[in-house]
């Protein structure tokens, strides 16, 4: 219960923060997005200022623009204007009120000089509307003495641009909203699939531990009965009690094979085995491996064969294949009685080679065919323990055929038998 309360814990963790992270990440694009936006409108605004300041400045017999004295038309009909001058004497009176209309100059007519602003764009607001705006000192070279010698206040009207800015902002602002809601959606969905490696690789090692945790208490359990034993027997002589020893090493050997198999599943899992990878003959290095095997099968009445047509060589770890071949032999072994046969063979194919251990004994039902790689999986538990198999060995052989980039499959032989098919790249990769 804790265990998944825990696991539960992390998964919010990770959505909540995947949430913020989005959320985050929205708001950060919307504001650059309309930072942007507005820096553009502005730029646009300020172009024309500029352009209007260079014709003040520069401009010949008359300053150019819509103010010029004699181009207003005499009514706006209560319509919005885009762009004017007002026109400031050194003591900061109005002197272009004639040029603005009583109506227009009742718009600016409480608008103050500030000398300190020269050059600077500022934004006003005003009854008439809001206006960015540029002060300009004309020099008294200007040829128009309306504008020579004077201060000009240049007022772009923006009301338009603030109304599509407030437009962007809200469907900004929408649509942020909307892409965050669906992030949670997504949030929810990452976070589910980014905890599954973590709740599998839990699991297993929930099983792993309980599994070996069982596997051990068999073998430590016979051997204390067996020293219990001999502790009642304390004249005895070894011979009276060499049944008793016998029993007490052949689980502290099953024991001793079990620990190792456990410690080669825990380097696994935890990527702390390397991989030695090296070109192999591929007729020369199985013979080193299966000559003693010729022996033991010899001496259990089971006939042994290998056919080894592959040729060439390939790139493999030569201690980790030794492996894999020992425990598909062990195997064979194992589930075969005297007069079977056991058999090992090799092809090439244009990329791979094919390694086959097959034997004539029981076949593999399918049902057991889809679970027999997994660990601690036996068909046939009594018999395993009789055996000494931990039900660890296919499992091991299993990580070493993945880990050459290769698969392993059991196949059923005709009438009776089982072969497992190993193929592997002849590159190592």
């Amino acid at each position: 219960m804790q265990a998944n309360e825990g696991i539960k814990r992390q998964q919010r963790k990770l959505f909540w923060g995947e949430v913020l992270s989005f959320a985050l990440l929205f708001f950060t694009l919307g504001a650059v997005v309309y930072f942007l936006y507005q820096q553009a409108v502005y730029n646009g605004v300020d172009t024309t200022l500029a352009r209007q300041e260079r014709s003040l400045k520069d401009g010949p017999a008359a300053a150019p623009g819509p103010l010029t004295p004699g181009q207003r038309p005499n009514s706006q009909n209560g319509a919005s204007f885009r762009t004017n001058m007002v026109v400031f004497n050194a003591a900061g009176q109005i002197i272009n009120a004639a040029d603005l209309g009583q109506r227009y100059y009742a718009y600016f007519q409480n608008l103050e000089l500030d000398k300190s602003a020269v050059g600077k764009k500022q934004v006003l607001t005003t009854t008439a509307g809001t206006f960015r705006t540029l002060l300009v000192h004309v020099p008294k070279s200007n040829l128009n003495p309306m504008y020579a010698g004077h201060y000009v206040l240049i007022l772009q009207n923006i009301d338009a641009q603030l109304d599509g800015m407030n437009s962007f902002l809200r469907v900004l602002v929408a649509t942020m909203i909307f892409f965050w809601l669906l992030a949670l959606l997504f949030a929810s969905v990452l976070a589910r699939r980014a905890m599954r490696p973590i709740v599998k690789s839990w699991q297993r090692q929930q099983d792993f531990v309980a599994d070996a945790a069982h596997e051990l208490r068999a073998p430590l359990a016979v051997i204390q009965s067996q020293q219990e034993h001999l502790l009642t027997k304390p004249h005895d002589t070894v011979l009276n009690q060499s049944e008793a020893i016998a029993t007490t090493l052949a689980e502290s050997t099953r024991l001793q094979h079990l620990t190792t198999d456990l410690l080669t599943m825990a380097k696994a899992d935890s990527n702390a085995l390397t991989t030695d990878l090296q070109h192999y003959d591929l007729q020369i290095w199985p013979v080193s491996v299966l000559a003693p095997y010729k022996e033991i099968a010899a001496a259990q009445d089971r006939a042994f064969d290998t056919t080894l047509q592959a040729t060439g060589e390939a790139v493999f770890d030569g201690d980790q294949l030794h492996q894999l071949l020992v425990i598909l032999l062990d195997n064979a072994f194992k589930y075969t009685a005297a007069g079977d046969s056991i058999w090992v063979t090799t092809e090439r194919q244009t990329k791979t080679w094919t390694l086959t251990v097959g034997n004539s004994g029981p076949s593999i039902p399918d049902a057991d065919k889809k679970r027999i790689f997994d660990r601690f999986y036996r068909m046939d538990p009594s018999r395993n323990r009789e055996t000494g198999g931990s039900g660890l060995g296919l499992a091991i052989a299993d990580w070493i055929v993945t880990n050459h980039h290769g698969h392993i499959r059991v196949t059923d032989i005709h009438p009776q038998g089982a072969a497992f098919v190993v193929t592997l790249p002849l590159s190592g990769k």
